[in-house]
């Protein structure tokens, strides 16, 4: 199948990102994900099938998603202060999209959309001018090398119009994913979330010993590597977290460790996508305590061995 036929489940693309390797880059988010990373800021990229988003903060209770809806996803009803509230009943929706044509406030969405290599690079090709020389397009999601297929036919574009390629990691998949990928991408930024197998398993049912062997392995292929940790309180917080860190890079000989503090800024999206959040009381990370940390990690990265 040539490159114009290839597709990809999308569920979002963000221009002008700073957050998703060097420089000024375009993420493509991929959906689908095989963790299940109980902090994730992105819970919308999990499943790989589209499913419904309500921002219940946007609806103007107006009832229009309730009059074209046939199968009754959307109830409104007043609790005991006589204050009326939409209600969704996923179970019976078919994702037939009439809601969301139909929601004046655009507080209903169809979550994820097949999109093929020409359309996404017609809109990389729009960010072009900012990325000078050390931007590009990152590969993110979810867990974006579940759609290997894709994945190298869009790098392999971006590649042949000498754009710089990143793909986003958490490692968890057959190596044979990566080498798909190898020979277009930049650089892997690579999640490094835990440091034992039994906290992979309980936090994210992600497979550790899988994870730093596909490591291991790009590393001897010679391939760049920036290492990227998410920290969470109560989670990961730990100084024996930040040692093993620090031994990793060393290992591997990886020269860039970025550390991710935790943040609450995707906690809405669990209850708008009608899942529960399991850190709903867990505030975001202080600059000061982010700091910290980054101390602690610097501490061991250059401690003599």
């Amino acid at each position: 199948m040539g490159d114009e036929m290839c597709t990809g489940r999308v569920f979002s693309i963000e221009r002008f990102s700073i957050h998703d390797g060097p420089g000024v880059r375009t993420s493509v988010f991929l959906k689908g994900c095989n963790l299940s990373c109980i902090w994730c800021h992105n819970p919308e990229s999990g499943r790989r099938e589209q499913e419904l988003q309500f921002v219940e903060k946007d609806c103007v209770l107006c009832g229009h998603c309730g009059q074209v809806c046939e199968r009754g996803v959307h109830q409104f009803c007043t609790d005991g202060s006589e204050r009326t509230k939409h209600t969704i009943l996923r179970e019976n929706c078919d994702l037939c999209g009439s809601c969301v044509r139909n929601c004046p406030a655009e507080a209903l969405h169809i979550l994820g959309y097949e999109m093929g290599v020409a359309e996404a690079m017609e809109i990389i090709r729009r960010d072009k001018i900012y990325y000078k020389t050390d931007g590009g397009v990152t590969l993110s999601g979810g867990e974006p090398l579940l759609q290997a297929k894709f994945c190298r036919e869009l790098l392999k574009q971006c590649r042949e119009e000498k754009i710089s390629t990143c793909v986003e990691t958490a490692g968890d998949v057959p190596f044979e994913r990566f080498r798909q990928v190898m020979d277009v991408t930049d650089v892997f930024l690579f999640d490094y979330k835990l440091s034992d197998e039994d906290s992979m398993r309980r936090f994210t049912g992600g497979n550790l010993c899988r994870i730093l062997s596909n490591l291991r392995e790009l590393r001897r292929e010679g391939r760049e590597v920036i290492l990227r940790c998410p920290v969470i309180p109560g989670i990961n917080d730990t100084e024996a977290h930040f040692r093993s860190i620090a031994a990793l890079a060393r290992k591997e000989k990886i020269g860039q460790v970025e550390l991710m503090p935790y943040h609450n800024f995707g906690k809405d999206k669990w209850l708008q996508i009608g899942r529960d959040y399991k850190l709903k009381d867990l505030e975001s990370v202080s600059r000061e305590q982010e700091n910290r940390w980054k101390d602690i990690l610097r501490s061991y990265l250059e401690e003599k061995i």
